[in-house]
């Protein structure tokens, strides 16, 4: 088995900005799946009835809707996506920068 030690030095701004939006975007459907998924079984069990009947008995007149909450878990999971993704790049830059004083991340690479 032959092995190979490499060691990282640099990560380009750019493809972790790459990187960084492809993984957000992914996060992103799956949030808003698990979401959807929670929400049906949410509503199967009966339990959104109840939220809606509660908050009127409070005295509000407002509902508790699909649309409404897909809408609310679509804007906090592009905030988070954009944020991720704006974070992907300014981390690649604070590693270059700590691998100039400390030296590289060192990798033992093996075939099998």
């Amino acid at each position: 088995m032959a092995q190979r030690n490499v060691t990282l030095r640099r990560i380009g701004a750019m493809s972790a900005f790459r990187v960084g939006l492809a993984f957000s975007v992914v996060g992103l459907i799956a949030w808003l799946l698990a979401v959807c998924l929670l929400w049906f079984g949410l509503e199967q069990a009966g339990i959104v009835d109840q939220v809606n009947s509660l908050i009127t008995d409070v005295g509000s007149d407002v509902t508790v809707t699909f649309g409404m909450v897909l809408s609310a878990t679509a804007l906090v999971g592009a905030v988070t996506a954009i944020l991720a993704t704006i974070l992907c790049p300014i981390l690649a830059l604070i590693y270059n920068a700590t691998v100039e004083l400390f030296g590289g991340l060192y990798l033992r690479l093996s075939s099998l």
